[in-house]
Parts: structure tokens; C-alpha cells; sequence
């Protein structure tokens, strides 16, 4: 599997190759989201709480189906197969609840897990409310770093699942749950990995903050999600690999109980 600097190289280059694709793609993304975001500041007060509740959940369920058509789009331009903007959209009814299923199954358990840290502000507001100043105090300092800590079992899932949208866009054949279940699979042994890959672009992050967000949308980002969409890569190859070793350990194990003589080829795919 590629180290992390060849990783982001590999990506780099692929993004080069196909820049102004890469960019529009997230652009596209950004503006919808901008527009949602307008949309509801110009219809509080106009629209009842009910229509305009609607409207947001149809248009986020969009979003996330969307969204997974962008993954798989991102992952073509790291495999350097050619594509474009308006390729979101052919396919953007395609399978539609297929994504949206893998997707919000996905959020809910990295909610589930998440809730372990609920107890942890449960007991905060407690001691806010009913203790004496020296307990208010060390209850405020404590917090943020107690609740970290709970926090982690979600994020060491979230890492577990993160590999849950692009096993969507690519992989057709796997049914919606059966998708983050191969997510945790391929992510066995590789969360650390994953974890400091992400941490590594942490400098570009806080540069697109100060950037409003322009620095993320035209490098930042295209960048990230191509350098997500080869980890994702790197392991769906590993995999497959293993998956044909121990095919042919099978059939070895059955030519030596029979006897006969079984043969299977193994193709090598060559990640460049």
C-alpha cells in the first residue's frame, strides 16, 4: 500500500490533470449548499415551520445522494479516467435510495456512538447547577477534555465507516448496510493510517479558514477528497489481493484432497 506522501503525490498529479473538474465538481456542491442556506433565510417568516421543513429535508436527502455521486467522481480522476461536472448528474437518480441508505445508516451509527459522551455533559450541567464555585470551576476546565475522551469511540467508527461512500459509488453490487460493513472490513488495521493522513492536512484546513473557505473550494478540498478517494483505492486493491490468495489457497487445499489438478490465475492489478 502507498505511504502517505505518496499518496497525497499521486493525488496532487491527478488533480493536475484534470483541475478545472476537480474544482467545479466541489464549486457545484459549495453553491447548493449556499443556496439552501439562503434559501431558508429568505423563507423564515414567509413559510410555516412544516413546508419548510420539507423542502430542507428533500433537499439534504439530495445533498447526500449527491454527495456519494461526488466520491465516485473524485475517485475517477484518481484512477485518471477522464470525466466532468455534469457527470453528477445521469446517474444522480440511479440507485438513489441505495445511497441514501448506506449513507444515513452510516450517520446513525456513528450517532449511536456518539451518545457514549452524553452522560459526560449530563454530569457537567449537574455539577454547574449544584455544587459550589470550586466544583463550577473545575467542571469547566474538565469538560472539554472529558468529553473528548468519551468522544473517541465515535471517531475511531467514524474512521471504521469512512470508506462507506466511495464503497457506494463504486461498487454497485453491495447493498446499502452491507456497505459499511465492507467499509469496517477494509478499514481493519488502517484507521491509524486514515487518521493521519486526515490530521496531515491540517495546515491547508486552517489556511481555507482564514481564506473564508475560497482556498478550500478551489485546492484544498479537490485535494483532500482525491487523496481520500486513493486511500480507498489502495485498500479495495489490498483487498481483492487477499481475497485471491485465499481463493488459491482453497483451490490448493482441494487439489490436495482430490488429487487432480486445479489452477486459477491471479491477476495482479497494478496501481500506478
Amino acid at each position: 500500500m502507498k505511504t502517505r506522501r505518496e499518496l497525497k503525490t499521486r493525488a496532487r498529479a491527478a488533480m493536475g490533470a484534470q483541475r478545472t473538474t476537480a474544482v467545479l465538481i466541489l464549486l457545484v456542491m459549495a453553491l447548493k449548499v449556499l443556496a439552501l442556506g439562503v434559501f431558508n433565510d429568505l423563507a423564515v417568516g414567509r413559510l410555516s415551520y412544516y413546508p419548510l421543513f420539507v423542502i430542507n429535508l428533500l433537499v439534504v436527502l439530495a445533498l447526500v445522494a449527491l454527495m456519494v455521486n461526488v466520491m465516485g467522481e473524485y475517485l475517477k480522476i484518481y484512477r485518471s479516467e477522464p470525466t466532468h461536472v455534469m457527470a453528477l448528474y445521469p446517474e444522480f437518480m440511479t440507485r438513489l435510495g441505495h445511497k441514501l441508505g448506506g449513507v444515513m445508516w452510516m450517520v446513525l451509527w456513528v450517532f449511536i456512538w456518539a451518545l457514549i459522551s452524553v452522560p459526560v455533559i449530563l454530569l457537567a450541567v449537574y455539577l454547574l447547577k449544584s455544587t459550589g464555585r470550586g466544583m463550577r470551576l473545575l467542571a469547566l476546565v474538565l469538560i472539554g477534555p472529558v468529553h473528548l475522551l468519551a468522544l473517541i469511540p465515535a471517531i475511531v467508527k467514524g474512521l471504521s465507516y469512512a470508506m462507506t461512500p466511495f464503497i457506494l459509488a463504486d461498487q454497485a453490487d453491495i447493498p446499502a448496510r452491507g456497505a459499511l460493513k465492507r467499509s469496517m472490513a477494509m478499514m481493519t488495521g488502517h484507521k491509524k493510517a486514515l487518521f493521519w493522513l486526515a490530521l496531515s492536512f491540517i495546515g491547508w484546513f486552517v489556511l481555507s479558514v482564514l481564506t473564508l473557505g475560497i482556498l478550500y473550494v478551489v485546492y484544498v478540498g479537490p485535494y483532500y477528497q482525491i487523496t481520500l478517494a486513493g486511500f480507498y483505492e489502495e485498500l479495495r486493491v489490498k483487498a481483492g489481493k487477499v481475497t485471491a490468495v485465499e481463493t488459491q489457497a482453497e483451490l490448493d487445499a482441494l487439489d490436495a484432497i482430490d488429487g487432480g489438478k486445479v489452477a486459477i490465475a491471479v491477476e495482479e492489478v497494478e496501481v500506478g
